[in-house]
């Protein structure tokens, strides 16, 4: 047998192997493409069940209504912005999330907006965020929402931004009991509590820190008869 036979038949024999290597991943890629096509398009991986968390104040009926026409879409290509597309109509929605548990199931985590004050205008009073984004209009002052007071001065003033800054700071259920919110300047800030009681709250410095010390205070003083809280200094709180 001659040398030059062996190589033929070796060299044949490696260009078999590599064709079979290139048919199995071939197949190998087109059954992965087609596994995955079923996968995303067919109906079982599709959206049938849309569940919307974190809404206190919107409309869950109506965001519900909104998201409707995504079931029957493959799960696995909803989008951010096909969620985005439905909702930026709503003013309390400051931001969302999506997750998908397959397999029909999407899941829009919305956070809400939250409402720091009014301010009295020429329709009524226009319930705020601490942005300064007009959430409602209501005809009266909230119940459960500070007036701010502004000395005159609107949304786009440094009384505004600490008057905010200084709302945004309190528990919500504490805020429920705050009257009003004035800012005669960034640093002087004081509030009404609906009780009747006044708080010296001086700068928006350390608002987190002033309000963990005047929900304190309130607690703690809420069998006797306080007419003021002096927290502009939380180090060294006064009471009267």
């Amino acid at each position: 047998m001659s040398v030059l036979g062996d190589d033929a038949r070796r060299f044949t024999w490696r260009a078999r192997r590599r064709r079979r290597i290139v048919i199995w991943a071939s197949a190998a890629v087109a059954a992965l493409v087609a596994f995955v096509a079923v996968a995303v398009y067919s109906p079982i991986m599709s959206v049938r069940e849309i569940v919307v968390a974190g809404a206190e104040r919107v409309d869950t009926t109506q965001v519900d209504a909104s998201l409707a026409d995504l079931h029957g879409q493959p799960l696995a290509l909803v989008t951010n912005d096909d969620v985005e597309h439905r909702l930026q109509s709503y003013v309390l929605v400051q931001s969302y999330s999506i997750r998908v548990e397959p397999p029909s199931r999407l899941v829009v985590t919305i956070v809400e907006r939250s409402p720091i004050g009014t301010l009295a205008g020429a329709a009524g009073y226009d319930v705020m965020d601490a942005a300064g984004v007009v959430l409602w209009t209501q005809p009266e002052p909230a119940a459960d929402i500070p007036t701010l007071e502004l000395g005159g001065q609107g949304v786009g003033s440094e009384a505004f931004a600490s008057a905010a800054s200084v709302s945004l700071a309190l528990p919500t259920d504490f805020r429920a009991g705050v009257a009003s919110v004035t800012a005669k300047s960034i640093d002087d800030v004081r509030l009404t509590m609906r009780s009747g009681a006044e708080v010296v709250w001086g700068s928006a410095e350390e608002s987190d820190r002033k309000a963990q010390v005047l929900a304190a205070l309130v607690q703690a003083t809420a069998d006797q008869s306080i007419s003021s809280y002096d927290v502009s200094s939380p180090q060294t709180p006064v009471t009267r």
